[in-house]
């Protein structure tokens, strides 16, 4: 039998083991399963935004790879990234419809997690977005409540002001765009205030200061433009030559203001090479093509003028005009189709909250109900308890009550009865000592004649007083009915003579009413006495009578 248990609790433990191995296992591929996904939609994201001006196509496949990794491991501020970041690439390959559900759908994943800077990088997406549509309202308050944002980021969280670069950078285009160039120029002072002295990025300074050579064209200051201009080209042919399709394009259009035709057809045709190299800010190529139609026809080559010409015009219609009115119409009808859905959304959203502060009254009232049920099942039950209790109590007084009275009737009558016994008892004894004395008188004159006679006559005497005691006896058994059962229960051992001095002495006879009684004589009675004092193992300071009296 211990083998068997042993063996049980063996494999037992074997069985604890091989799970706990087994969970230990499954959470530790669990984890490296989740870290592994996490490098898999970090490296998508990486090799997207490598790709994004070189292999639009293959860039746009790896955000979207990107978002569904970082929505299945439940990464959603990722997901809000690569989503910004694939609307960013719809935007500069002129998908502006594809850029628009992209940012909205971004933002309304922030809106969920509630992540000020999720929403702030969406904001600044979308005022990209309506600028290209020359909805200038619309571009600078979504800047505006960008920066904002970052600005409360900034002050709560203690990060980095470079954050407002980016917006900072953006309102000045805008504004330089609306030849606002003085607005422009105080942007892109904060774009420098912003940068940490010591820390200061190429790349942010490559790009401030070309938009500073934009500026100082627009106010046709030439010389100045280019002395700003050209020597960016170097770093931006090496780090971002994707950028040469605004760059190049301004540089033609400076010489072109110049009169330098040669170089600003050179910078003009650059920029559309790049523009075809990386499918980049394809809604400024119609306008790149116009600026170099009007070149070439200051030089009179008339066909590619209008090859030039067509080509703006082509380009156009594939991006359904992106600069139309019918275009700019079809982005408000979206925003009055997407309000409406907020707005029904939020209509949804006030009924669900009524529903749910419906459901919440009705609880509250449930459970108020049910409170006052079982409050008052509690106060009925103590009450109900209270009351049975009470009657129990006084049922329970009442009954002792009857008990002592007829405990207390009882003991009177029998008190009674034992006063008419022990009355009786007297009589008997009075009766005893004039027979006795009869008997006396007679024994004297046995000395008469009729001897046999007064022999016979003293003999019935003593009979009689037999007789007396049987009497005695029988009436005080009918009294006390236990007495002698619980004397005899306790001490069985007491002979009926020591019953009978029991008997009278709880009728608190003396030793002289005894010894007349039973016939015999005092000092008889004392013997008994001592020997029955003996025999119930009392001590001398024990009173016998209130032993005797306890037995009823």
């Amino acid at each position: 039998m211990t083998n068997t248990v042993k063996k049980i609790e063996a494999t037992r433990q074997i069985h604890f083991f091989v799970l706990l191995f087994l969970g230990t296992f499954c959470q530790a591929f669990s984890q490296s399963q989740s870290v592994l996904q996490e490098k898999i939609s970090i490296r998508y994201l990486e090799k997207a935004n490598e790709l994004k001006f070189q292999n639009s196509d293959s860039s746009i496949l790896l955000f979207k790879l990107s978002y569904n990794e970082n929505m299945q491991n439940g990464d959603t501020l990722a997901a809000i990234q690569s989503l910004v970041d694939l609307s960013d690439l719809y935007a500069h390959n002129a998908n502006f419809g594809l850029a628009y559900d992209g940012y909205w759908e971004a933002l309304s994943l922030a809106d969920h997690i509630d992540h000020s800077g999720a929403r702030a990088s969406v904001f600044t997406g979308l005022g990209w977005l309506y600028s290209l549509y020359r909805r200038d309202d619309d571009a600078i308050k979504y800047f505006t409540q960008s920066i904002k944002i970052n600005k409360v980021r900034i002050k709560e969280m203690n990060l980095n002001k470079q954050i407002l670069l980016a917006d900072y950078y953006a309102m000045a285009t805008l504004f330089r765009k609306n030849r606002q160039f003085i607005t422009a120029r105080l942007y892109l002072d904060s774009c420098r205030l912003v940068q940490n002295i010591n820390e200061r990025l190429e790349d942010s300074n490559a790009f401030i200061s070309a938009e500073l050579g934009y500026v100082l064209h627009g106010e046709k200051k030439h010389k100045e433009a280019l002395a700003t201009l050209l020597p960016l080209e170097n770093y931006f042919v090496k780090n971002r030559h994707d950028y040469l399709v605004i760059y190049h394009s301004f540089l033609g259009k400076i010489y072109h203001d110049m009169g330098n035709l040669k170089l600003a057809e050179r910078y003009f045709q650059s920029a559309v090479e790049a523009s075809k190299i990386h499918k980049s800010h394809l809604d400024l190529v119609p306008e790149i093509y116009e600026s170099f139609s009007h070149l070439l026809v200051e030089k009179g080559d008339m066909k590619n003028a209008y090859d030039m010409l067509l080509e703006a015009k082509t380009l156009n219609e594939s991006q359904f005009g992106s600069r139309s009115d019918n275009n700019r119409f079809i982005l408000e009808i979206k925003d009055e189709f997407r309000i409406e859905k907020e707005e029904q959304q939020k209509i949804l959203q006030e009924e669900k909250l009524a529903r749910l502060e419906q459901e919440d009254k009705i609880w509250y009232l449930q459970s108020l109900i049910l409170y006052g049920t079982i409050i008052f099942l509690i106060i009925l039950i103590f009450v109900v308890y209270r009351y049975f209790r009470t009657r129990y109590k006084a049922e329970k007084r009442l009954l002792k009550e009857k008990q002592r009275l007829e405990l207390q009737k009882t003991r009177e009558v029998l008190e009674v009865k034992n006063k008419e016994l022990t009355a009786s008892a007297l009589q008997v004894i009075q009766r005893d000592e004039v027979l006795t004395d009869l008997k006396n008188q007679i024994n004297e004159q046995k000395n008469n004649p009729d001897t046999k006679k007064l022999t016979k006559l003293a003999k019935s005497i003593d009979i009689s007083s037999s007789n007396n005691w049987k009497e005695f006896e029988t009436r005080f058994v009918s009294v006390n009915k236990s007495f002698y059962n619980k004397l005899n229960q306790e001490y069985p051992s007491l002979s009926q003579g020591d019953q009978k001095i029991c008997a009278l002495i709880k009728l608190n006879f003396t030793s002289k009413d005894m010894a007349k009684l039973l016939g015999i004589s005092i000092e008889s009675v004392h013997t008994t006495r001592y020997r029955l004092r003996k025999k119930l193992n009392l001590e001398r300071s024990d009173n016998l009578e209130d032993f005797i009296g306890k037995f009823e």
